[in-house]
């Protein structure tokens, strides 16, 4: 029988690769993103792929956009394991686990763990400064393994620390001085549990960027550009959806033809070298910033996403999904009560009816998964006017 792609969207992999456990559970708002967003990576797959959902995904969901991927059920899984190859949205213990116990992927292999790690992107960070000189010596994060060394590293300047393993916009905290004692508890707690810290200048941010890749066979393809926003805490927002001739000319207006020519060259191959047995899709996290002396730089290694990620989606969004000349932003957002995200939800829909060319979207609101009175996490496509 022929195996289709089974996506599973696994918002906890880095915290479950950092803790370990096979049956590692992560917190309540991790779960319940994961629920709630289950279907996204449904835009991701292509004809007869499934992706896995525990909550049923109404029948006529976004059927405008003839979304080749259906919803499927654990127990349909279960029943027919021939059919599927899980394709998660990261890898860890935990997600492996499952997949293995289901017949549809490998186990985990306790040897990938510190590709993981914030050294990695550590690592690719050294390797494109031989090659670009241009890039600052002080953006080079500092690997701390006690709190007297942090204390002694961020005397003066505005620091940013990081646990080797965790998730975009997780596990970091800004440096304040004095430090005070739940400062120290964190930085104590993640010593403990991942044996270091790692210590990064905060800089002057601009604009959050990526590149996008697909690495098969050792070798590792740009896909894309990403521009998209973070909040003051490093937390995810949002992404541009455009198509990609825009999103180059936008961050080549910022850095210059030059060095985004540099980045294009050098970048694969740093990958290459750092994940030569890694298959399937990554992100490196970029940022341009204000230096010193005023003039816009870039960190072209901020952080490596080894897995799927937002930008990823915002990809395909644009590239399947939206019409010629369509511009606006794929958004991801949180409401902390009951009915919130319904009733956002509603308005959003009455304020910002979608309308569709050729099973395209032109303009107004999407919502890409679905939303109930439950729902906390939506993830949604607000077009041209809308947001």
């Amino acid at each position: 029988m022929e195996k289709h792609d089974l996506y599973i969207f696994n918002p906890d992999c880095e915290l479950a690769i950092a803790n370990g456990g096979r049956f590692y559970m992560p917190p309540a708002n991790i779960v319940r993103m994961a629920e709630d967003l289950a279907f996204l990576p449904a835009y991701l797959g292509g004809e007869r792929d499934g992706v896995l959902v525990s909550r049923e995904v109404p029948p006529d969901f976004n059927r405008e956009l003839a979304i080749p991927v259906r919803p499927v059920r654990e127990e349909e899984v279960a029943a027919h394991p021939e059919a599927w190859r899980g394709v998660p949205w990261g890898r860890s213990p935990k997600v492996c686990r499952w997949m293995a116990e289901h017949g549809i992927g490998e186990a985990w292999q306790e040897a990938w763990k510190d590709s993981y790690s914030r050294l990695s992107a550590r690592n690719v960070l050294l390797q494109l400064m031989d090659a670009m000189p241009f890039v600052e010596e002080g953006i080079v994060p500092r690997v701390c393994y006690s709190l007297e060394e942090v204390k002694q590293a961020t005397e003066s300047g505005d620091w940013l620390v990081k646990a080797p393993w965790s998730s975009s916009g997780k596990g970091q905290l800004r440096l304040k001085h004095p430090i005070n004692p739940k400062a120290d508890e964190w930085m104590g707690g993640i010593l403990k549990r991942q044996g270091y810290l790692m210590l990064e200048r905060r800089l002057d941010k601009v604009q959050d960027f990526a590149m996008e890749f697909q690495i098969a066979n050792g070798t590792a393809e740009f896909i894309g550009w990403s521009c998209f926003a973070t909040g003051e805490h490093g937390e995810y927002q949002g992404n541009d959806l455009a198509p990609q001739e825009c999103l180059e000319k936008k961050l080549r207006g910022l850095l210059g033809a030059k060095i985004i020519g540099l980045l294009k060259t050098h970048l694969p191959a740093a990958l290459q070298t750092a994940f030569p047995d890694y298959a399937g899709c990554l992100g490196v996290d970029m940022l341009v910033y204000r230096g010193t002396d005023g003039q816009l730089k870039v960190h072209p290694c901020l952080e490596i996403n080894l897995r799927c990620n937002m930008g990823i989606v915002a990809l395909h969004l644009a590239a399947r999904y939206l019409a010629p000349g369509a511009l606006g932003r794929f958004l991801v957002r949180f409401h902390p009560h009951p009915g919130e995200a319904l009733a956002a939800h509603l308005r959003d829909s009455a304020r910002f009816p979608a309308i569709f060319h050729h099973h395209r979207l032109l303009s107004g609101y999407l919502p890409l998964t679905p939303v109930n009175g439950e729902s906390c996490f939506t993830a949604a496509i607000y077009l041209h006017d809308a947001t």
